[in-house]
Formats: C-alpha cells, sequence, structure tokens
C-alpha cells in the first residue's frame, strides 16, 4: 500500500494492524526510532560539565561588588569565545551518534514491513547543508550558556543596587546559578538532539520518497495533551500538523522539550 493510501485508510478509520502490521509490531518497530534519542544522554553530560564550570566560575567571585562582577563578565565571554571549537566537536559527534541510530533504526524498520532498503542509499542523502546548519546552531546555544549566565547575575546585581533585593537574597540567587545553568543546558541538549533526529529522519525519508509519517509519543504522563491527541495520527511531510496550544505546527521532536518521534511510511518500491 502506498503512503497516500496509508494515510486514507487510517482516515476512514481501519486500524494499523488491518491494513498491513499488528499493533505491537508496529509499536515495537517506531521504539527503534524512539531508541535514536538515546544520543541525547552523552550530550546532555557534557553541556552540563560546561554548566558546572559556569557555576564554579560564578561562585569564585563575591557577590554584589561591581568591580567583581565586570570581571566576571569578562571572563564568562571569554570561556564562551573559547568553547567556540570544543563545541564544534562536541555537536559533530551528537550529530554522527544520532546519524548512526537512526540508520539502525531505518533499517530494521524497512525489514519489519519487507521494503528492500539498500544501506548505501541512507548514505547517499545530501545532509551536508542540514548538518552544517545543526552545528552551527550548536555553537550558538553552547556559548549561550556562560553569556546568559552572566547576564542573569548582571541583572540581579542591577535590582540589588536599585534597592530591589536584600543583600542575602542576592547570594542566595548567584549560590542557586549552578542548578539553573544545569538545567539550561538540559534543556538544551534534550531539545536539540530530538531536533537533530526529527531532522535527519525527515530528510533521508524525503530521499528515498516517502510523503508520509506516524506521529508518535513516548506514552507517559509528562506527554502534552495536544501530542497525546496526536499519537498514531498520519501527517506529510511536507505540512505539520497544529501540535501546541498556541496553535505551533511542527514534526515531532521540533518544539522545545517535545520528546515524539516519527515513524517514516515507506513506498513499496525503493529505487
Amino acid at each position: 500500500m502506498n503512503p497516500a493510501g496509508f494515510a486514507r485508510s487510517i482516515a476512514e478509520g481501519l486500524s494499523t494492524q488491518d491494513i498491513y502490521l499488528t499493533a505491537a509490531q508496529r509499536r515495537r518497530e517506531a521504539q527503534h526510532f524512539a531508541r535514536v534519542r538515546n544520543a541525547e544522554a552523552a550530550y546532555q553530560a557534557q553541556l552540563r560539565r560546561v554548566a558546572q564550570i559556569v557555576g564554579e566560575i560564578i561562585n569564585a567571585y563575591p557577590p554584589g561588588e561591581p568591580a567583581a562582577l565586570a570581571e566576571l563578565i569578562n571572563v564568562l565571554d571569554r570561556y564562551a569565545e573559547i568553547l567556540t571549537p570544543w563545541a564544534r566537536a562536541a555537536a559533530a559527534r551528537m550529530i554522527a551518534e544520532v546519524m548512526r541510530r537512526d540508520e539502525t533504526a531505518w533499517m530494521r524498520h524497512a525489514t519489519m514491513i519487507g521494503v528492500d532498503l539498500r544501506r548505501d542509499l541512507l548514505a547517499e542523502t545530501p545532509l551536508g547543508e542540514l548538518i552544517r546548519q545543526i552545528v552551527e546552531d550548536q555553537v550558538h546555544l553552547i556559548r549561550s550558556i556562560p553569556i546568559n549566565a552572566g547576564r542573569d547575575v548582571q541583572a540581579a546585581s542591577r535590582d540589588y543596587w536599585a534597592g530591589g533585593v536584600r543583600y542575602e537574597a542576592l547570594r542566595d540567587y548567584i549560590e542557586n546559578t549552578t542548578g539553573v545553568t544545569r538545567r539550561r543546558a538540559t534543556l538544551i541538549a534534550r531539545t536539540e538532539t530530538a531536533k537533530t533526529a526529527s531532522s535527519v529522519t525527515q530528510a533521508r525519508a524525503r530521499y528515498v520518497g516517502s510523503t508520509h509519517y506516524i506521529w508518535h509519543t513516548v506514552r507517559d504522563r509528562d506527554v502534552r495533551r495536544m501530542h497525546r491527541l496526536l499519537e498514531g495520527t498520519v501527517h506529510a511531510w511536507d505540512d505539520p500538523p497544529v501540535a501546541e496550544e498556541g496553535g505551533q505546527r511542527h514534526h515531532p521532536g521540533e518544539f522545545p522539550n517535545c520528546r515524539c518521534y516519527s515513524e517514516p511510511i515507506l513506498p513499496d518500491v525503493i529505487a
């Protein structure tokens, strides 16, 4: 059955089992694409280490002293600059791991549904420009970890100087900077790994002739209401669904903190 026919069948109320796979088989195969996001763990560990160092730098300076603050901002800005080549390497490792896991998911998925998919065809997918853009985005985001932390401390210090907060509150805020920065790093790692996985899967899907995919969630209680409603629904790659309460449209994994993933619907014959 071609992708358009598959989508029509879903729209007409036929179950996945009625089409060509049992529900259990489809869940099992969809999970191969879910595992692509496991590349997040290593990336998150690297970014949280950056956050830890940023926290240590900030806590080495006395809060509330203008001269110390100016030096702190200077040190954090220099650290962001020093991070640039490391950030490129870290981003490249994350992308390579996502691509490796995605290729494995593709091959298992194709085997399950009886489609002959050559591994070299996946390798031929033109991903150069996409990868370059992802790397640049990651460099910007990693550099933002120390820069944003410094600006946050700067804003809190200005509130203290203006009499808006007590010294104890400023001190506590700065002591908590490491935790805040680690959460920011975690969010970056989670969101960017998911976005990378989504982009790579979509690029490969389009290259082999896929026009539609099935939306999947991780099926836990933290899944957003709108995403729960999208579970198991079919969508075109060129027409992302409304996926957020505010009306934003996107594919799985393309929105901050989205842990959903797409299961490509493959054509019967892949050239």
